[in-house]
């Protein structure tokens, strides 16, 4: 950390308590994804849609889906006590948001926990619980 407390790029967090502090200041600051649930290998988070999230049909970018969905499972594996990256990402798209829909929810569960690998599924839904996306994803400790 710097004295400003700001991390140095490159530099990985000591625990995954430390971690978690980092990420979720940083995934809100960036990205505005903030987190109502994190615990033991699982997290649950939303995120508003704003007009650049949106494409010429007028739903959310299949990127900006991917981003909520990666994070939150970054955060469940970090819950579940893993400190480091992402190393695969799969997704199945089922449909698009409603142009009118304005909050996405997503909940994320690591489904098994190796050594050294973290496998976590996700799933991303409307606001009325419609799902919108699958995705699996492959963790690393680093």
């Amino acid at each position: 950390m710097t004295e400003s407390g700001n991390r140095q790029p490159g530099m990985v967090p000591a625990d995954s308590a430390e971690a978690i502090r980092i990420a979720r200041k940083e995934i809100l600051e960036k990205f505005g994804i903030s987190f109502s649930e994190l615990k033991d290998g699982s997290a649950v988070a939303t995120v508003r849609i704003l007009p650049e999230h949106r494409n010429f049909y007028g739903i959310p970018y299949g990127g900006f889906l991917f981003n909520l969905a990666d994070n939150t499972a970054g955060m469940a594996f970090l819950s579940a006590g893993g400190n480091g990256i992402t190393v695969s990402g799969n997704v199945s798209y089922y449909r698009g948001a409603d142009p009118e829909e304005e909050l996405l929810i997503c909940r994320a569960r690591v489904v098994k926990r190796g050594s050294r690998l973290y496998f976590v599924n996700a799933d991303v839904e409307d606001s009325s619980g419609r799902l919108l996306s699958s995705y699996s994803f492959i963790f690393t400790n680093v």
